[in-house]
């Protein structure tokens, strides 16, 4: 009897109205995962399923199925619907379909509207119905723990909605089988109100994709679905006002517009992440300090755009640690800076140089790193202690980075003999100058005069072997630089020996190679130069985290740095050796 569902839709109901008072309860003092919010576009198909006075069942829904597991195909809904998730439970949709209802009843006095007869054993025909609703949404698990990666939930919901529907004959039954039609189909549709209630279960197979399974019950404001009313009893020929409800077993796939910022990814993958440390293992220098730099290499579609990583690299000892600055990354899309912006498309490489005072502890550590990465939420934070503090986290795979320290060697008591040293010292021999991010070797009045020189040196035929170095300016990107030196030493390699054809000499010998970005020669020609703020401008660019971000900046506000210093360093030099003399006191062992 439909009496005996009606307390189980109450109970449903009272469910529902209570779930948004039992999420107020669930606050945690952990720092909760980031929610995510997103739009959806859903949509999904199944089984009809008539719970109106023409559905056979005997005391509970289920009974229904026995009937409809055999005209399925005349029992069938599909939906199309758009939503948004608005946080961690709650969410809301708003979806539109079509479906058909049909069924069979026994043993129940029925009657029609405007007839005066009394009907057993009647069978409905394919009521259609246009249905549209919309629904609040509830994700039960993640009340007590969010988790926008778990593989199942559980989601309730309710709404409001319309039917538009066309109610289907009626036939008379002989046993289950079709007698003869007692009404015909309705000549045109009707509407009611519906309240629609379930439950879906979730499956998340991906961040942006999940397929769900979704029971819904629909209770409708109207009790003419299938053209009948019950009555009490032959006798008393009072009409039950019992409205028509149907139900749907649907399964559908929802597909959601989000970018989820996947940190926990990220840590997983923070293999993928690559270190180097120039030099390995570390070495005291003779001013005293332990100088080094890391070189982060960050892979193609690794870095989430709303991510931030906090690297910490320190030095760890029998008995201890010494944490150094940590290095801040972030996501294209992060508002805030920090020390390097990493695209996802492409990743890079990035380079922190270090200067530290050396102590005894370094001589036996090694130089180690954490990654940790979080969502931005409107705030870079420049430790790890901050981020625990104050945000969600993951941590990465802890990394080696290099061994430590080379302590710098102290002899016992020096002793000194004279002594006959030979070097070879590089001498320039000439210079090809090239364009800002160019490596042709232009007509200019220089690169003339450096093809002359090389001209003279070849007819006087001492020298046939020669280093040729490419040289950038230090502005740009550190990989930039690099291939754009290569560039320029091939270059000049290709001009030295269309000069050597010229006048016949094929024994040529060239070694050549690219050196990237100069830094000491742009130190030293700002240092050598007439700017009023020489050592300020040094100053800041030795001490910033981002060395060719500065350069840029102070190209703005010294354009004499672009128009005086960085052409002299955008170079191939052509490089001989000599012998050089030198009588000194060499230091040996006692």
């Amino acid at each position: 009897m439909k009496k005996n569902l009606t307390f189980a839709k109450l109970v449903m109901l009272v469910v529902m109205a209570a779930l948004p008072f039992s999420m107020m309860a669930q606050e945690g003092k952990k720092k909760s995962k980031p929610v995510e919010k997103y739009f959806y576009i859903q949509a999904d198909g199944g089984l009809s399923i008539n719970h109106g006075d023409l559905a056979n069942y005997q005391g509970w829904v289920f009974d229904d199925f026995n009937h409809y597991k055999d005209v399925a195909f005349k029992n069938w809904n599909a939906h199309l619907g758009i939503g948004y998730q608005f946080g961690k439970v709650i969410g809301l949709n708003l979806k539109g379909g079509y479906g058909l209802l049909s069924g069979h009843k026994h043993g129940q006095a029925l009657v029609f509207e405007g007839d005066n007869g009394i009907y057993y054993g009647l069978g409905l025909d394919k009521t259609n119905y246009i249905e549209g609703d919309l629904n609040l949404t509830f994700n039960l698990f993640n009340m007590f723990k969010y988790n926008p990666r778990r593989v199942i939930n559980l989601v309730p919901h309710v709404g409001v909605g319309g039917v538009f529907y066309k109610a289907g004959a009626v036939n008379q039954l002989n046993g289950e089988d079709v007698d003869h039609e007692i009404v015909g189909q309705a000549e045109k549709r009707a509407a009611t109100f519906s309240v629609p209630a379930g439950m879906e279960v979730t499956f998340n197979i991906a961040p942006k994709f999940d397929l769900f399974l979704d029971y819904t019950y629909n209770f409708t404001g109207s009790d003419k679905l299938d053209q009948v009313a019950k009555i009490a009893s032959d006798e008393k020929k009072l009409t039950i006002n019992d409205m028509d409800m149907y139900s749907q077993l649907n399964f559908g796939l929802r597909v959601k517009f989000n970018n989820p910022c996947d940190i926990e990814k990220m840590a997983r993958e923070s293999k993928k992440i690559t270190y180097r440390v120039d030099p390995d293992p570390l070495k005291e220098g003779e001013d005293g300090n332990v100088c080094f730099d890391v070189i982060v290499t960050i892979p193609a579609e690794y870095f989430e755009k709303e991510a931030v990583m906090n690297l910490q690299p320190y030095l760890a000892y029998n008995g201890g640690q010494i944490n150094i600055d940590p290095i801040t990354f972030v996501g294209e899309k992060v508002k805030g800076e920090g020390d390097f912006r990493v695209s996802y498309k492409d990743g890079g490489e990035f380079t922190k140089h270090y200067c530290k005072p050396y102590q005894p502890e370094m001589e036996n550590c090694e130089l180690m790193a954490d990654p940790m990465f979080y969502v931005y939420n409107g705030t870079i934070y420049p430790t790890q202690d901050e981020i625990v503090k104050n945000e969600y986290f993951t941590q990465g795979a802890t990394e080696k980075l290099a061994d430590g320290v080379i302590a710098k060697p102290v002899p016992e008591e020096p002793v000194y003999v004279d002594d006959t040293i030979i070097t070879k010292v590089p001498v320039v021999r000439l210079v090809y100058f090239f364009d800002k991010d160019r490596s042709v070797i232009r007509n200019t009045k220089a690169n003339r005069a450096a093809d002359a020189a090389f001209g003279e040196i070849l007819k006087a035929g001492e020298e046939k072997a020669f280093d040729i170095k490419g040289w950038a300016s230090p502005e740009g990107e550190l990989n930039h630089n690099q291939n754009l030196a290569n560039d320029r030493a091939n270059s000049a390699d290709k001009q030295l020996k269309k000069l050597a054809k010229k006048v016949k000499v094929t024994d040529l010998e060239l070694n050549t190679k690219g050196f990237g970005p100069d830094w000491d020669t742009f130190v030293k020609l700002v240092r050598e130069s007439n700017l009023k703020d020489k050592d300020a401008i040094v100053n800041n660019i030795n001490s910033s985290n981002n060395k060719e971000q500065t350069i840029r900046e102070m190209c703005d506000i010294y354009p004499e740095l672009e128009k005086d210093i960085l052409p002299l360093i955008r170079r191939a030099e052509i490089v001989t050796y000599e012998d050089h003399i030198e009588i000194v006191k060499k230091l040996v062992k006692k």
